[in-house]
């Protein structure tokens, strides 16, 4: 390289080229100067700060732990508590087994009255006899949680001898007792107690009950004939078709709990053409006490409010027509009802027909036919009645109710008043009706023809001026309160009849509950719901803890 020629370098850039090299010199001399302060700094010992920081980060989340952890618990038991307070379930159940009808649980929260629901048996043998036990044990216990004044105990009849002493002639094992200890009018406890049987908590397919009726028997006396309900239930399982678990408790608090009690008895012994069986099922799970005699052999039960005769074939005796007529006077005080069920299928009953004929009524001959098809189902005789007087009608939710009507005979009311006996039209057909004789398809009488048709008889107290009261009810067709027709939700059959009967007993509104079929398998889910169940447990859950786990980990080995 060429030497650099000082004499022709300015002297000015001599000096600002040698103030530039001092300048760079002395940044260099306070750079070394920093980095060896930098160095002179005390070291942490290596480790140490990673340390510190696990620390704090694993203290905070013991604290989160913990913290999550208490809240679950308060969370547990502050549910635990509402659940018991306000019952909140889910049933996956396809008829809903094990849930209750709004009417029972409306009913059941009104009670202010304490009740004792006692299983005789251990609760784990009770409950392993079925799935309709369990359910039954289910049923129970959602009762006691809408309303803490019912209560139930199981309590094994062969364990417990000395609390079965006042039931040994009642009760057997597994059955249920339903008590109440109300006050009377006089100020004294009056105990009160129905018994539920395991042939109560199912309903029997029509298939064995007209079994049995062939024998002139029905379910529950011939499981007493066999010796309790579990051995005939072993015998006839196969025929049970529903639940009526639900029915069966609510009928028996309602019956211990009402402050006037009603009993229906059926009279029995004249050859008659249906059991009703579904109208003995509807009244009792509405609280009636239901009972049956033999009118040819037994006296009528002193604490009988209702009778009900049912289309006998048979014509009655005179005495015990008068067996009737005295249950009606009851001693000049009326207050009692006699319902009677008329059908085409009936020979002649001219003593019956005489007995009515003392309150103003008559069963006609023939059926009643409609003739436009608009008012009949199928055939003109099968009419549809919508034609229903608005007296008793305060327990039904349809304000627009028709009756199906199947081969009914016409009621003829004789009069509208005569002395101290009234009638009244309940049910009748349209002005387009007409009546017909079954054999010869001869047209018999035309016009507006009447269905069901109530004679009260009055009578006024002598010391008081008190009015008391006696009504027949009499019905022209079996078909109206069968056990088919009854079960029908088109119809208001049902709904009807018993407010009719609840409006002439004073009782308060009824309950109707469904039965409830049940399957073999305690969650009985169909296949969609199997499958979400399966995508949330099997994958949807899963993803999510996987997902969120990963999120956390992420998080804490950046920080």
């Amino acid at each position: 390289m060429a030497k650099l020629d000082e004499n022709k370098v300015s002297s000015d850039s001599k000096e600002l080229l040698a103030d530039v090299i001092a300048q760079e010199k002395k940044k260099k001399a306070e750079g070394s100067d920093d980095k060896k302060k930098k160095d002179d700094k005390p070291k942490m010992p290596k480790g140490e700060s990673g340390t510190v920081k696990k620390f704090k980060h694993g203290a905070m989340a013991t604290t989160l732990t913990i913290v999550f952890f208490v809240f679950l618990v308060l969370v547990n038991v502050v549910a635990t508590k509402l659940f018991e307070r306000y019952p909140i379930t889910i049933d996956l159940t396809k008829e809903k087994i094990y849930s209750i009808s709004e009417d029972s649980e409306e009913y059941i929260k009104s009670i202010d009255m304490d009740v004792m629901i006692t299983v005789c048996a251990d609760e784990k043998a009770f409950t392993s006899l079925s799935t309709y036990t369990q359910q039954a044990n289910e049923v129970m216990k959602t009762y006691s949680k809408y309303n803490d004044k019912i209560k139930y105990q199981y309590m094994d009849i062969n364990s417990n001898p000395d609390f079965y002493k006042d039931y040994t002639d009642e009760v057997a094992q597994y059955d249920i007792i339903v008590e109440t200890n109300p006050t009377g009018d006089d100020g004294k406890k009056i105990k009160r107690t129905r018994v539920i049987g395991l042939i109560d908590l199912v309903q029997f397919n029509d298939e064995l009950t007209q079994m049995f009726s062939q024998y002139g028997v029905s379910v529950e006396e011939y499981a007493k004939q066999v010796g309790n309900d579990l051995t005939f239930i072993s015998y006839y399982g196969n025929y049970i078709e529903s639940s009526s678990a639900e029915q069966a408790f609510t009928s028996a608090i309602m019956a211990v709990t009402d402050p006037s009690p009603v009993t229906v008895t059926f009279l029995e012994g004249r050859s008659e053409l249906s059991e009703f069986s579904y109208l003995r099922t509807l009244l009792t799970a509405n609280g009636y006490t239901v009972k049956s005699i033999n009118i040819t052999t037994d006296d009528i039960p002193d604490d009988s409010n209702v009778l009900v005769i049912g289309a006998p074939k048979v014509d009655y005796l005179p005495e015990e027509l008068d067996k009737v007529d005295k249950f009606l006077l009851n001693d000049g005080n009326l207050g009692r009802q006699l319902i009677y069920v008329g059908d085409y299928g009936q020979a002649d009953t001219p003593n019956i027909d005489e007995f009515l004929k003392e309150y103003g009524l008559e069963v006609g001959k023939g059926v009643v036919c409609e003739t436009y098809q608009s008012n009949y189902y199928q055939k003109n005789y099968y009419t549809i009645a919508s034609e229903i007087s608005d007296d008793f009608r305060q327990d039904m939710t349809n304000s627009s109710p028709q009756l199906l009507v199947l081969s009914s005979r016409p009621v003829n009311p004789l009069y509208e008043e005569d002395g101290m006996i009234k009638t009244f039209k309940y049910v009748s057909s349209t002005k387009d009706a007409y009546t017909m004789d079954t054999q010869t398809q001869e047209t018999l009488t035309k016009g507006q023809q009447n269905y069901i048709v109530l004679a009260s008889k009055v009578s006024f107290g002598v010391d008081n001026d008190d009015t008391y009261y006696c009504n027949v009810l009499a019905i022209g067709g079996a078909s109206i309160i069968s056990d088919q027709v009854l079960a029908y939700d088109q119809y208001q059959n049902r709904e009807y009849i018993l407010s009719v009967i609840n409006g002439l007993t004073g009782k308060t509104k009824g309950i109707t509950i469904t039965p409830k079929v049940i399957s073999g398998n305690i969650f009985d889910i169909n296949e969609g719901q199997k499958s979400k169940l399966k995508w949330t447990f099997i994958v949807i859950i899963p993803v999510i803890v996987l997902i969120t786990g990963l999120v956390i980990w992420i998080r804490r080995k950046n920080k």
